[in-house]
């Protein structure tokens, strides 16, 4: 590992005198910052620019059509296939296309499954591959030029897996399979860069220049809030330029739903059709962000034939050292909890959506509500930024605060699996409140835990970090969607499914309580041992 010797004896100098978290955390953000202005052979210097930050911001953009199609549109089109191929259980009588608690029965594998449980199953197959695909990414990342490398190659990829949809808009089982394969891969895919752009955070965060100079950066005196702050600009910034990208799809979307025709003309075409143009936007960008966004030098590989092993005894170290890292582990786990909750509820909200509003009537209002979502995502994400640095909330009352919201939001659905009860995601309205609220404390919340687990993570491990939340969801990542697709197939109620949800959340709630953030800044000033 290359590292300035001044540095290292810096470093030993504060973790042996300090006795203070507050103190060290003091004295050690300032040697950082010094030691990453003047520290051109690692590649830092370049990321204070602002032609670094455009670079990442349209590399952001470039992500959010595709990642946004497939979020709505490709499991819309997906379930809307499932019930145009279904039938009630039974009988051979078509699905109804409107109305919930009514079986509706597809072929998936050797039996039969309910239709609502078909995206269930998929995203549970989709996130084992993300998490397996994303211990090798995030094991070399960190490594020689692959950081950058890797990340083009998966956002190209990512953009040409979409082009294909536009063609599968015969209602056969054959195109539903072909579907089906498209939307697990690009969910997979998916998680390659996610883990690789999350690791750029902590990259900006040590830079100094834009952000030092910018009013969030003057807004707190202590070295420990201008450190956060960077962390959130940045992480806010990432996430409006990918909200922005996936606006754009979604504007094509609804345009193509009021000009091509409704539901019942053209059936879920246009959504197919949305999603391969948003493919070509994310291609496009792509080109864009690879030319500004600088690279910047990794660890030293001594050979290309240690590249395959390494992951593995990467991953083996970074288990060792566990203990010395243990806040950020703590947070990565109560981040991992609430992202499971968070993904999996999303994909129930937007089913459910369909069922109460009715599949022949709902594909403009759909595509309206799916556009709305993004804005209020935005929407939450900066006013988090806004309010940030003004409202002097200890760094973990903002946790609470955000998730605490999410749990209610998911709580009311529960409270809908009882018939009797007339609320609980059953009339529209209820809908557009659940995505304000929803939506914007979400986007805030994502934004603060990439911020807050930058902060906690050593030097030069930092897409090793970030893979360890998507590693870290491998259990509970595809374990929940099959759990509630289980649910469903008993149930045939999406409400139900919504309980595994409301528990992760409220362990994840746990965790958040259980990190010490004094603690965690002084472990991550320890570079990650051998």
């Amino acid at each position: 590992m290359s590292q300035n010797p001044e540095s290292c004896e810096e470093r030993g100098s504060v973790l042996e005198h300090s006795t203070s978290p507050k103190t060290l955390g003091a004295r050690e953000a300032v040697v950082s910052d010094e030691v990453e202005a003047n520290d051109p052979s690692q590649g830092h210097g370049r990321f204070n620019s602002k032609r670094a930050l455009w670079g990442f911001l349209v590399l952001c953009f470039s992500t959010g059509p595709t990642s946004g199609m497939s979020t709505t549109y490709a499991s819309a089109a997906i379930l809307s296939a499932a019930n145009a191929l279904g039938h009630q259980a039974g009988s051979n009588k078509p699905c109804s296309t409107r109305g919930t608690n009514i079986s509706c029965l597809v072929k998936f594998g050797a039996g039969e499954i309910d239709y609502a449980s078909y995206t269930l199953y998929l995203r549970a197959i989709a996130r084992a591959t993300e998490g397996v695909l994303a211990i090798f990414t995030a094991g070399i990342a960190d490594y020689s030029d692959y950081r950058k490398t890797m990340m083009m190659s998966s956002i190209f990829l990512f953009g040409v897996l979409a082009l294909p949809f536009a063609g599968l808009t015969a209602q056969t089982y054959s195109h539903l399979t072909a579907l089906a394969v498209l939307y697990c891969c690009l969910t997979t895919v998916q998680g390659i860069y996610t883990v690789i752009e999350g690791s750029y955070i902590p990259i900006f965060m040590r830079s100094t220049g834009w952000f030092r100079t910018s009013i969030v950066g003057r807004s707190d005196a202590s070295p420990e809030g201008k450190i956060w702050q960077k962390g959130v600009s940045v992480s806010v910034l990432a996430l409006v330029a990918s909200n922005v990208g996936a606006l754009m799809a979604l504007i094509i979307g609804v345009i193509l739903v009021y000009g091509r025709g409704s539901y019942v003309k053209v059936g879920y075409f246009n959504y197919l059709l949305a999603i391969t143009i948003a493919g070509c936007i994310t291609i496009l960008f792509a080109i864009l962000g690879h030319i500004l966004l600088p690279n910047i030098q990794g660890k030293p590989l001594a050979h290309k034939r240690d590249a395959l092993p390494l992951p593995l005894r990467n991953w083996l170290r970074l288990l060792r050292h566990a203990p010395h890292y243990s806040e950020a582990f703590k947070l990565c786990i109560g981040w991992v909890l609430w992202n499971t909750g968070y993904t999996n509820h999303l994909t129930l909200v937007s089913a459910l959506f369909l069922e109460v509003t009715g599949f022949s009537r709902s594909s403009g209002v759909y595509s309206v509500w799916s556009f709305t979502s993004v804005i209020f995502a935005c929407t939450g994400s900066l006013t988090f930024l806004f309010l940030y640095p003004r409202v002097h909330l200890p760094v973990k009352s903002w946790a609470y605060v955000l998730l605490t919201i999410n749990i209610l939001c998911v709580l009311w659905g529960c409270l809908g699996i009882n018939p009797h009860v007339p609320i609980g995601y059953k009339h529209q309205v209820e809908f557009w409140i659940e995505q304000v609220l929803f939506m914007s404390s979400s986007s805030a919340l994502r934004a603060y835990n990439r911020a807050i687990y930058s902060s906690l993570i050593p030097k030069h491990a930092e897409a090793q970090f970030f893979g360890l939340e998507i590693t870290l969801d491998l259990a509970t990542g595809w374990i929940n969607p099959l759990v509630m697709g289980v649910i469903q197939d008993r149930t045939h109620n999406l409400r139900f499914p919504m309980i595994p949800n409301l528990l992760l959340m409220v362990v994840g709630l746990g965790c958040y309580v259980w990190v010490d953030m004094g603690r965690g800044l002084m472990q991550a000033r320890v570079p990650l041992g051998l």
